[in-house]
């Protein structure tokens, strides 16, 4: 009785044994991969269709990369830099974009419907044919006056004229060069 109750013991343990360590590597191998994915992503200039899905972007940069067609619908990117970065036809739509840095970035066929945009930097940026008549809320966003927007925006949300901040535009040695005011659509505007 004791040697079979041994080696059910041991049959037990054995198979408790291998199962950790199947999930161990199933694990691993699934840590190896968003390894991977994330150097690429962080090394790649260009990745035209860029799709994060569920992947965590924390501590992401996406400064200076050309980013066409991206899709970060819903996601949450708050703080997330975006700075000189091409993101024509990128998808925002119900993304939480509060603070992020989209200075001189390339959004000029973006869509921010109902997305937050709360805090988000927006200095030099081109927003020219960018879909914002149901952007949730631009509240303390900052512009200056090479912001480019949409045409008739702030005719059709007047609101969002009290939630903007305009700020000085100044060189790079930091003279002042412009003062602040809310600008206009894009020059050369022309609808689609």
């Amino acid at each position: 009785m004791d040697v079979l109750s041994a080696i059910g013991g041991g049959l037990i343990t054995g198979f408790a044994v291998g199962l950790s360590v199947m999930f161990l590597e199933r694990g691993f191998v699934a840590a190896q991969e968003r390894a991977v994915w994330r150097a690429n992503v962080e090394i790649a200039e260009s990745i035209p269709g860029f799709t994060p899905g569920k992947r965590p972007l924390d501590g992401m940069n996406f400064t200076g990369k050309k980013l066409k067609g991206a899709d970060f619908s819903g996601l949450d990117l708050s703080e997330k830099s975006f700075r000189d970065a091409e993101l024509l036809g990128a998808d925002f739509d119900g993304a939480i974009l509060r603070g992020v840095d989209f200075t001189g970035a390339d959004l000029e066929t973006a869509s921010f419907r109902n997305a937050d945009l709360t805090g988000a930097l927006l200095l030099s940026a081109n927003l020219g044919r960018a879909e914002m008549r149901t952007v949730k809320s631009m509240n303390r966003a900052q512009v200056n006056v090479k912001t480019c927007w949409p045409h008739r925006l702030f005719e059709e949300r007047k609101e969002l004229t009290r939630q903007v901040i305009p700020m000085d535009l100044y060189d790079d040695e930091g003279k002042k060069v412009k003062g602040k005011g809310i600008p206009g659509p894009c020059p050369g505007w022309a609808p689609f």
